[in-house]
């Protein structure tokens, strides 16, 4: 299941939900501050990582589906 980014119009909290995109599509998404369903889809980023840095990310390896290394 998707995790999608939302940002309450009515109260301006910024929130993450874990829906399907039929459940976002029919508007369930509702703000968990005030519980508005005012709500505006915003951008999310996945699977964000990069060399060197502070959050793990793949540098290193570890296995898993394309582990073969990079040419």
């Amino acid at each position: 299941m998707p995790l999608f980014e939302f940002s309450c119009k009515k109260c301006g909290h910024n929130f993450e939900e874990l829906m399907t995109l039929t459940e976002v599509n029919e508007g369930k998404a509702k703000c968990p501050a005030c519980k508005s369903k005012r709500v505006e889809r915003g951008f999310s980023s996945f699977a964000q990582g990069a060399s060197g840095s502070a959050g793990g990310g793949f540098a290193g390896g570890g296995g898993g589906c394309g582990s073969g290394g990079f040419t």
